[in-house]
């Protein structure tokens, strides 16, 4: 392996390894066991090759409880356009928990693309389900379809909230 090759893993495993200290420590501070995050930001997103984009911006507190925390209702969340396609959710709120999550899911017509979103929504949807909540972990193998799904869902609830 070249000096240069060295060099260059090295810069970015402390850049790795800084991104995620930075989000296990909600970016630098201190959180005691209890304490609530609240992540606002802008993703945006667009495809490569056509004029299409996306812009999806998300705010606000999820908390996920066996309480419940949403307003009953159906919701349907920004569309996420992200490299292989778009993802729009539509969530369903029943109890003040997520009951069900639908979603429509345009590839750019790909094969491997529609198989690994096909794989992958059912996983992404069990696992909201599940933790009542977008912050779920990203599905192996299919990095931008959980992205768009969870900031479209989040978007959703935050239309919940």
């Amino acid at each position: 392996m070249s000096i240069k090759a060295k060099v260059a893993a090295a810069i970015a495993s402390v850049g790795v390894l800084g991104a995620g200290w930075a989000v296990g420590t909600a970016n630098g501070a201190t959180l005691s066991t209890g304490d609530a995050v609240t992540t606002t930001g802008t993703t945006t997103t667009s495809t490569t090759g056509t004029t299409t984009s996306g812009t999806t911006t998300t705010s606000g507190t999820t908390t996920s409880s066996s309480s419940g925390t949403y307003t009953d209702g159906t919701y349907t969340g920004a569309t996420a356009v992200h490299r292989f396609g778009s993802v729009t959710v539509t969530v369903t709120i029943s109890g003040g928990k997520i009951t069900n999550v639908s979603s429509n899911v345009v590839s750019d017509g790909q094969q491997k693309s529609d198989q690994i979103n096909s794989s992958s929504i059912p996983t992404i949807k069990s696992r909201v389900i599940a933790a009542n909540s977008a912050s779920v972990s990203t599905v192996s193998g299919a990095t931008y379809t959980t992205g768009a799904f969870l900031t479209s869902l989040q978007s959703a609830l935050s239309q919940a909230s």
